[in-house]
């Protein structure tokens, strides 16, 4: 006998097999009764059929106890094919209804084993019936019936191959069952794992950004504290410059209407004239107080421009007069060099919504530049209107800008570069707060230079609509 290990689950093959035993213990009980009633001639060959059942029960059921699952349910299945076969020793081969229970032990093949198993089990048995069938032709007296005998054991060989067919069928069909099976579990395995790793990404994910979102909230209340730290440093600064502004201009215009009454009007001191020497100290008291007052401006301009404060008074503006007073005034900033003034717009141009003070800082401070900067050449002042706005530039012919700093120039306290910076005085203060009074009017301040060919300082102020006519470009 061929002991096959079972494929099909152990846990399965456990349970069957023990259902199996005892199904087999309980039909050998009941063999034993029906052997009580049988004839006396049939006892020996019964019971001695019967003690084999029940030692073959007996090492199956050892064979489970020891967990040797396999073992115990082959030689269940062979117990459950050989023995119906082996009654015809007892009951005969024809006429014998108990010869075709072996067709349950090739079933429980198919059931409880693998292929190799059924294979087995079904060639043993189609064996057995050959040698059944004709053995007592061969050894048994002459004239005993051929054809029934052959009859029996073609059907009972028809029913085990086509228990054998059926099973080999079943068989395949579980075998394939389990593959899917299995191919399914291990694919949800791998689901599985690809959820519980995405699961613990996506909860890692949201603890970090909690974490990220704590710390953005602590570093906005640090923000709104060092805000509202600054805003009140921002007040305390911009109501201290405000009054030491006041505290210094008192007597720095003090200082310079002296300077002057004594250079303009010296009868005042009962003198004709004063000595040359004392008038250019004189005129150097005035200039330096004048320079230091014009600090002081810029300085209270650029506290309130921090502080929002800077108010505008506009009004509808002529810029001719403007401009050709600021052109007048460029005069005596260009000194004795060899700098020629130009003049680049109409005498018509339409009015302007505007601060006029504000535009004169504006062009004063543009011109002074231009003038500073220049030392031979011409400094030009010019105007165009369109629809919407007029455009004004200054253009000078002097050292330029590089493209580098023509945006840092219009920043806080930002200078130009240049080799020597003694010969250009300033505080960085003057674009910066040109451009930011020129934003306020609604309009844009922009340059456009190049290095030792001049630069070119542009500013738009918005027209005075039309009656019903909205100011929009």
């Amino acid at each position: 006998m061929r002991v096959i290990r079972s494929p099909l689950h152990e846990n399965l093959t456990r349970q069957a097999a023990l259902l199996m035993l005892l199904a087999v213990s309980g039909l050998a009980l009941v063999a034993l009764g029906i052997l009580m009633l049988l004839p006396a001639p049939w006892m020996a060959g019964a019971y001695l059929l019967l003690a084999a059942l029940l030692v073959s029960v007996g090492i199956a059921a050892l064979l489970y106890y020891r967990a040797r699952i396999g073992a115990a349910a082959t030689l269940i299945i062979y117990v459950a094919t050989v023995f119906p076969l082996l009654s015809s020793l007892v009951f005969g081969f024809e006429g014998n209804p108990l010869i075709y229970l072996a067709a349950l032990g090739v079933a429980l093949a198919s059931l409880l084993s693998g292929p190799q198993t059924l294979r087995a089990v079904t060639r043993d048995s189609l064996l057995l019936v050959l040698v059944l069938m004709v053995a007592p032709l061969l050894i048994g007296p002459t004239g005993v019936p051929l054809g029934p005998r052959i009859a029996t054991g073609l059907t009972l060989a028809a029913l085990l191959l086509g228990v054998a067919g059926a099973g080999w069928v079943s068989l395949h069909q579980r075998r394939g069952m389990i593959a899917w099976r299995i191919k399914t579990d291990s694919r949800y395995r791998r689901r599985e794992t690809a959820l519980q790793r995405a699961r613990a990404d996506l909860e890692s994910a949201l603890r970090e950004r909690d974490r990220l979102h704590d710390r953005l909230y602590q570093q906005r209340l640090e923000l709104e504290t060092a805000r509202a730290a600054a805003e009140v440093a921002a007040r305390a600064k911009a109501s201290f410059i405000a009054t030491m502004s006041h505290e210094l201009r008192t007597p720095l215009n003090i200082i310079i209407g002296f300077s002057t009454a004594m250079i303009e009007h010296p009868e005042i001191y009962e003198v004709e004239a004063l000595a040359p020497p004392i008038v250019a100290d004189l005129a150097e008291i005035r200039r330096s107080g004048q320079h230091l007052l014009r600090l002081i401006n810029e300085a209270l301009d650029l506290a309130q421009v921090e502080a929002g404060h800077l108010e505008l008074n506009l009004a509808p503006l002529p810029l001719v007069p403007v401009l050709d007073a600021m052109l007048q005034a460029a005069r005596g900033l260009s000194g004795n060099r060899p700098v020629q003034l130009r003049r680049e717009y109409g005498g018509a141009l339409p009015l302007v919504m505007a601060d006029e003070m504000r535009v004169r800082q504006v062009l004063l401070n543009l011109l002074s530049n231009a003038c500073k900067f220049t030392h031979t050449g011409e400094v030009a002042l010019g105007a165009r209107a369109d629809s919407v706005e007029v455009t004004i530039w200054v253009r000078d012919t002097g050292i330029g800008i590089a493209p580098a700093d023509q945006e840092r120039i219009f920043n806080y306290f930002e200078r130009v570069d240049c080799h020597d910076a003694r010969l250009y005085t300033g505080t960085g203060m003057g674009l910066a707060i040109s451009r930011w009074l020129v934003d306020l009017h609604g309009g844009r301040m922009w340059v456009e230079s190049e290095l030792g060919k001049g630069s070119t300082f542009y500013f738009t102020l918005p027209r005075v609509p039309a009656p019903g006519v909205s100011n929009v470009a």
